[in-house]
């Protein structure tokens, strides 16, 4: 009888059903941003050094999940939830503005690189990379890639670009310091 019972309460046991887990609310929105950078890493965490967990291409448009003045956590199309920089991100149809704060925008230039033109001489693409800070003034330039194989046409590349003026792009009420590639062919 004792037997009877034991193997009466496991099946009993075994047949229950299992108790529901509670699932988690998916984030509430509270905005959404676009990318401006040409590719932009999404990271698992709000740090430069935490892994990659996908990117996005400029003009994408994320769902903005929460906001400080460095980090951003966005939904990707898939679902999927990440960090991105808000630097490289304009806010779209999110809280007004503070008054006298200027609307996210992407830089300009204010003045444009003056090209020096020679008829002979080797032919290729010269790229630059220019660090520009929040004053819009370029700080440092360095050649990416160099195609033409003539050094004096990489320095000429690095002097055009360091010339330019540029009107830095604001996120969040603040000009920010960014990165230009300029590629010149010669």
């Amino acid at each position: 009888m004792t037997l009877a019972i034991l193997v009466a309460l496991a099946l009993s046991h075994c047949s229950s059903a299992p108790t529901p887990q509670a699932e988690t609310a998916p984030a509430a929105q509270i905005g959404t941003v676009r990318v401006t950078a040409t590719t932009l890493n999404v990271r698992r965490d709000a740090s430069p050094s935490s892994d990659v967990v996908a990117q996005v291409r400029k003009g994408e448009r994320l769902a903005l999940l929460s906001d400080s003045d460095d980090w951003m956590r966005v939904r990707l199309g898939n679902g999927d939830t990440g960090w991105i920089s808000s630097q490289y991100v304009i806010r779209e149809g999110a809280r007004s503005r503070r008054p006298g704060c200027p609307p996210d925008s992407d830089y300009r230039m204010v003045s444009t690189p003056t090209p020096s033109f020679s008829e002979g001489g080797a032919h290729g693409l010269v790229t630059v990379e220019a660090n520009v800070d929040a004053s819009g003034r370029v700080t440092a330039s360095r050649v990416v890639s160099n195609t033409t194989g003539d050094e004096a046409l990489a320095s000429t590349a690095e002097r055009e670009i360091r010339d330019v003026r540029f009107v830095a792009p604001v996120r969040n009420c603040v000009a920010r310091a960014f990165i230009f590639t300029y590629k010149r062919a010669f």
